[in-house]
């Protein structure tokens, strides 16, 4: 044995070495206590359920009615072709699945969800600029810098100015006169 076959002979050593990683690791099957764990759990594995369920209906061309109540109570439903149609026909005892009215294919639901989702962005675009002029028209005429303003914006701004001191100097006479009284 020469030093090529030995040299070869330890990458194939380190190779086999390095596959020796864990993996995924099972886990023991026992209650959660915690809350906020028990949701995360749920979450992940109802989104895994309703996956093995779709599978299996696509594989083997079988109806699947899914219904699973959170830790937080809320309902959470999967069927295929429609949930409602499998329980009746389960609570009716009907052995044949009765086609329900369709309720459109997957494409057609991914459209209606690309149409709302690109409604929803322009509704964010107009609250935005809804929100900038109501700030605009919250601000103060009085705190606007002068040194920025036209000769026609500081004229109006001094008649402003006068106005505001007139109706100024006659409600502080008002409220001296209902002092005095």
């Amino acid at each position: 044995m020469d030093n090529g076959d030995l040299g070869a002979g330890m990458d194939r050593f380190k190779q086999v070495e390095k596959k020796k990683n864990t993996g995924r690791k099972k886990i023991v099957i026992e209650k959660i206590e915690k809350s906020s764990n028990k949701q995360v759990t749920f979450s992940k594995r109802r989104v895994g359920l309703f996956k093995k369920a779709s599978e299996l209906c696509i594989l083997c061309n079988v109806n699947v009615a899914i219904i699973v109540f959170s830790p937080a109570e809320k309902l959470f439903c999967f069927g295929h072709p429609d949930v409602e149609a499998i329980v009746g026909n389960y609570l009716k005892g009907a052995k044949v699945l009765v086609p329900s009215v369709s309720r459109g294919s997957y494409e057609e639901s991914n459209m209606q969800y690309e149409e709302a989702m690109r409604n929803l962005a322009l509704e964010k675009k107009n609250l935005t600029e809804t929100e900038a002029l109501v700030k605009g028209m919250t601000r103060r005429w009085w705190e606007d810098p002068i040194d920025q303003m036209s000769e026609r914006e500081l004229e109006q701004f001094m008649v402003s100015l006068y106005e505001l001191r007139k109706k100024l100097t006659e409600r502080a006479g008002k409220l001296f006169m209902l002092s005095i009284q």
